[in-house]
């Protein structure tokens, strides 16, 4: 199948007790069409269109927003190849249109991506649509965190996991062991052959210090190029991944407190990535200063917390005001977010303990949904330290170390299948039944 054009035949919760409104995306080559699309779907309270695109590079970009459903005409595309190339990479519930005179055969190509849930031969019947998509992506919230919890104890997802991860790895304590956990979980991804950047937005950032790369360049030196040009000429690398160091000085953590839609913000920082070509963008988020807006950037929360009870209550607020808070302002759905206790020695408390602390917890504030789990538990390993110490990684450190965070990689990135012949050569990584091509 070549790129022949298309002329030629071929539950999250708001906490009162009402889910969330889906939040979608538009794509048709006819702005006119998405606009009728949209006047219609704002009328229905059930969906939040978050965003529109008519040509595949606009497209790519908001995919960065992770939209829980796609309403896409392929025609968006030059070709099938493209489209499918796209499809492949794409997290959420689509709902393709394609020309009339598109082959039975073809139709059956689109389909097998994992993220196609109808394909609609002509147009599009928007009430059997919102119907359908507002079902698909309630059962979508439902089924994640049950997903999650089997591969984390061993099993296979068959193509749950896929697209775009942008993960934030925060929580409202300090001293829990962010930047440790943020860095060799990117290490490990980086790999498994999957393009990986980490995002340091500690201030001073010790994150490259402690992975033996030099503080400079960093972010500043993208926010004074915010382009493709500038975020390339800003990043280093440690071995296959790819780094932009974090601020040197408190006083400049400033320069990436911006809304989302302003030029140089953060999100606009993970968009620019995100169309870079990256499957893995791992943001290392401080505690507080410009934590929301890497929040508001994400898809994934990966919230580190010790096996005590005050990092119970951190986690809790933490976990309350993205739920409630800040509901409606970032793309984190419940079944996205994953607890990871970290340097747990003899005698704190054990995950069951800490997880019911913490439900009992939500329950006594009212959130009206269950606490997240508890993924991965690390211990404290004195080698890890000593190793960043001499900017050594953390991952090659200790295998009691390394294990839970080579499950973790595992969990939210599936198997590297496959091995490049030449180190140049394109690498290939399952997700589901199908395989992509990455680097």
């Amino acid at each position: 199948m070549m790129n022949q054009s298309w002329g030629t035949p071929q539950t999250q919760n708001n906490g009162a007790g009402q889910d969330t409104p889906v939040s979608i995306l538009l794509a048709h080559r006819d702005m006119s069409k998405t606009t009728t699309w949209y006047q219609a779907l704002q009328m229905d309270a059930r969906f939040r269109v978050t965003s529109m695109a008519n040509d595949a590079q606009d497209f790519r970009s908001k995919l960065a927003s992770s939209p829980e459903v796609i309403l896409l005409d392929a025609t968006v595309f030059d070709g099938p190849k493209t489209l499918i190339d796209a499809l492949t990479s794409i997290t959420g519930a689509v709902y393709l249109i394609v020309p009339p005179n598109v082959s039975e055969e073809l139709i059956a190509q689109f389909k097998q991506a994992p993220a196609v849930k109808l394909v609609y031969p002509g147009d599009v019947n928007l009430a059997e649509f919102m119907t359908r998509a507002y079902s698909d992506a309630l059962s979508l919230r439902r089924t994640v965190p049950a997903v999650n919890q089997q591969a984390w104890a061993g099993g296979r997802t068959g193509g749950v996991i896929g697209g775009l991860r942008i993960i934030t790895v925060w929580s409202r304590a300090g001293g829990t062991g962010k930047t440790t956990i943020a860095a060799a979980l990117s290490q490990a991804v980086a790999r498994r052959s999957l393009k990986t950047l980490l995002i340091g937005l500690g201030s001073p950032d010790v994150m490259p210090l402690q992975i033996g790369l030099q503080p400079e360049p960093n972010i500043l030196s993208w926010f004074s190029n915010p382009t493709d040009d500038g975020l390339r000429a800003s990043i280093q690398t440690a071995g296959d991944l790819h780094v932009l160091a974090g601020f040197p000085d408190i006083l400049s953590e400033a320069q990436g407190d911006k809304p989302a839609e302003a030029k140089g913000s953060i999100t606009e920082l993970v968009t620019s990535s995100a169309y870079s070509g990256y499957a893995a963008i791992v943001l290392d988020t401080p505690a507080g200063g410009i934590a929301p807006r890497a929040v508001s950037a994400a898809n994934t929360w990966l919230m580190v917390a010790r096996p005590t009870v005050a990092d119970v209550w951190a986690s809790v607020e933490a976990f309350r005001t993205v739920t409630q808070k800040s509901a409606g302002q970032h793309r984190i759905t419940p079944g996205n977010i994953f607890v990871i206790l970290n340097q747990r020695t003899n005698g704190m408390l054990t995950p069951d303990e800490w997880h019911r602390a913490a439900d009992a917890a939500c329950r006594k504030m009212g959130l009206g949904v269950g606490f997240p789990p508890v993924v991965s538990v690390i211990p404290y390993v004195p080698e890890v330290p000593l190793a960043q110490d001499n900017g050594r990684s953390a991952l090659d450190a200790s295998d009691e170390f390394a294990r839970p965070i080579l499950k973790l990689a595992d969990m939210l990135f599936g198997n590297v299948v496959g091995a490049p012949a030449q180190p140049d050569a394109a690498k290939t990584v399952r997700f589901g039944p199908i395989k992509i091509r990455t680097k």
